[in-house]
């Protein structure tokens, strides 16, 4: 049996993986570890790869190097490049604030370095609203063809040194529990993590225990029969090894410190189990990932990989309100990422046109395919003609944006960056230092004496995302005693940690106003979770979310919900309050502008010194 017959069920296992990640990246809130997916293509590569490299060593006693890394680069190289040509197109023609900083982007990802590129300029994987590029998941491919390059001649060293391919599995080991530790090192708790998540060093682990999988379990053993109660067994560990899976999808979120320290780790150990027990013909689970269906996503796999992120970021910027019929924005995107990749796998995996540049990479084939195109008659080949001719009017295209762009940066984007960044180390510092404090009780415009002389005194502690601390100035100056955790990208069901810590510093008050939902929704079982750790003893106020995206409403309604069901919990209607006020927000349509801050602020101490004062009310 051919290794690529034998893989079959695995190109089922790369059709869970990609669809993981669409969605972690659609509704974050449902699949809060679907980042994780990536690593079942990093685990599957490291396999494969080895596999082949070590099949083709038996046999030859060397390997085809070129040919090999032109099989390899040809299946990326070309998807890539029309990728990345039609998009700089579209930006060209209809998102121009996004040619700034393109070339480097565009150098990089073809330059197989984009993951180093955007460690160098502090690129976030984790950031929600500061202004991203569509080429930012090709950080991925540039992992993928780093290894591609080195490993293979790794192992032809080494079983040339020691004729014994034992030693790749001793190899890949070490490396592996080298490079888990290299990210548990360099993971720094509280900050961003995208240092450790791009990575080479800190993601080669994966790649590492797929490699030593190939040794210890070939593919060729998979041929050998085995008694049906051996089957059963496998198919019940088969199905445990996706149930730990889908758990860790579910629960293992990309904030906590155990990801990074030992639960990617573990997390790849698991797949590379499952791997094993999809490729063994004997499971259920094996024939579960033969159904045509998952094979046809399995197939097209890169190419929705490739496409995914262009179409989420560009048809986001573009429609900015996606909060008015969520699921129909959804089904939009996803119809545009099946059909996009569809075509091209059409055209560079099927060969159903032989166009220019999509066959072959080399410029002789294509410039004899486009005379040939020419030399027919006008009415032969129209569908390929007229192809040819979008392709080189998108590419003359594609290169003035190329030629346009220009590096530096987005003044308004940077100025709230650094705005938020001093204002997240000032508060804390606030929050270790009381002293700094001002004692000063001022009179605050468009606050009664009352209100004031209450917030001032109030014990209140505030969490939340980036919305939070772009405010935070405004709300210390009103709320002189307030303690103000926030983080940019944080999301609710990733404040465990954080109402622990401050419930253990004594900071957190018998008031908490939370400013949450900007980044993503949440389940009810997450709300619940959430007002049970902060205790219903506690007044509980939620912000309303006025954020333009497809978890706006059922972000609401959760809070809603909440409020129904709690009598301790108060909803702050800041979306309906500044619904006809969109000279308060920035850009983004989320971020408050100076006047906006200001008026938030403002509206907070009102609606909380209403709500706490009131003699109706249930306090």
């Amino acid at each position: 049996m051919t290794l690529q017959k034998r893989s079959v069920p695995l190109d089922g296992m790369q059709a869970v993986a990609i669809i993981a990640i669409i969605f972690y990246h659609l509704m974050p809130h449902v699949l809060p570890g679907g980042y994780l997916a990536v690593n079942f293509f990093f685990v599957l590569t490291g396999f494969f790869i080895t596999s082949s490299v070590i099949e083709e060593y038996a046999q030859r006693g060397k390997l085809a190097y070129k040919r090999y890394l032109s099989k390899r680069f040809h299946r990326l190289f070309l998807p890539l490049l029309w990728m990345l040509i039609v998009v700089t197109t579209y930006i060209t023609l209809f998102q121009r604030d996004l040619l700034l900083n393109l070339r480097p982007w565009l150098l990089s990802s073809l330059g197989m370095v984009n993951n180093w590129w955007q460690i160098s300029v502090g690129g976030s994987y984790f950031e929600q609203f500061y202004v991203q590029s569509p080429f930012m998941h090709l950080w991925f491919l540039s992992i993928v063809s780093q290894f591609y390059v080195i490993w293979p001649l790794i192992v032809l060293l080494l079983l040339a040194l020691y004729k014994n391919k034992r030693i790749i599995l001793y190899a890949a080991i070490g490396l592996s529990l080298f490079s888990a530790l290299a990210m548990a090192m360099l993971y720094v708790p509280g900050e961003d993590a995208s240092r450790v998540y791009y990575g080479t060093d800190t993601r080669l682990f994966s790649f590492m225990i797929g490699s030593a999988l190939s040794v210890v379990w070939p593919l060729e053993r998979l041929d050998e029969p085995v008694p049906k109660h051996i089957g059963r067994r496998l198919t019940l560990a088969g199905l445990l090894s996706y149930a730990v899976i889908g758990a860790m999808f579910s629960g293992m979120l990309d904030s906590q410190t155990f990801t990074y320290r030992g639960g990617m780790y573990l997390n790849s150990i698991i797949i590379g189990v499952a791997v094993v027990l999809t490729a063994h013909p004997a499971t259920t689970v094996s024939r579960l990932m033969r159904f045509k269906p998952i094979q046809w996503l399995g197939r097209r796999s890169f190419l929705l990989y490739l496409w995914y992120y262009p179409v989420i970021s560009l048809y986001q910027a573009k429609v900015v309100d996606t909060s008015i019929d969520p699921a129909r924005h959804i089904l939009i995107q996803l119809a545009l990422i099946f059909s996009l990749s569809e075509i091209g796998y059409q055209i560079f995996e099927k060969g159903s046109l032989n166009l220019p540049f999509t066959l072959s990479w080399r410029p002789s084939e294509a410039i004899a395919r486009i005379k040939t195109l020419g030399s027919r008659r006008l009415t032969e080949h129209l569908r390929e003609k007229i192809i040819v001719i979008i392709g080189i009017c998108s590419l003359l295209i594609a290169l003035t944006g190329f030629a346009q762009a220009q590096p530096g940066k987005n003044a308004e984007v940077q100025q709230l960056r650094e705005q938020i960044a001093a204002s997240q180390t000032k508060m804390e510092e606030m929050n270790r230092d009381d002293s700094i404090r001002s004692r000063a009780i001022n009179n605050i415009e468009g606050l009664e004496r009352q209100t004031v002389l209450f917030a001032h005194d109030a014990d209140i502690t505030f969490i939340g995302d980036s919305v939070l601390l772009s405010v935070a100035d405004q709300l210390v100056t009103i709320f002189g005693r307030a303690v103000v955790d926030g983080a940019v990208s944080r999301q609710l069901y990733q404040t465990s940690a954080v109402i622990t810590a401050l419930e253990k510093r004594g900071q957190l008050h018998d008031t908490v106003v939370v400013f949450l939902g900007s980044n993503g929704t949440f389940t009810q079982k997450q709300m619940e979770t959430f007002v049970e750790q902060v205790g219903t003893s506690r007044n509980l106020f939620f912000l309303t979310t006025n954020v333009p995206r497809i978890w706006k409403d059922s972000v609401n309604e959760q809070l809603k919900l909440a409020e129904s069901k709690h009598s301790n919990v108060h909803i702050l209607d800041w979306d309906a309050y500044s619904s006809e006020h969109d000279e308060w927000l920035l850009e983004d349509q989320v971020h408050p502008n100076p006047t906006g801050a200001q008026q938030l602020a403002l509206f907070v101490a009102e609606e909380i010194y209403r709500e706490l004062n009131d003699e109706n009310g249930s306090n």
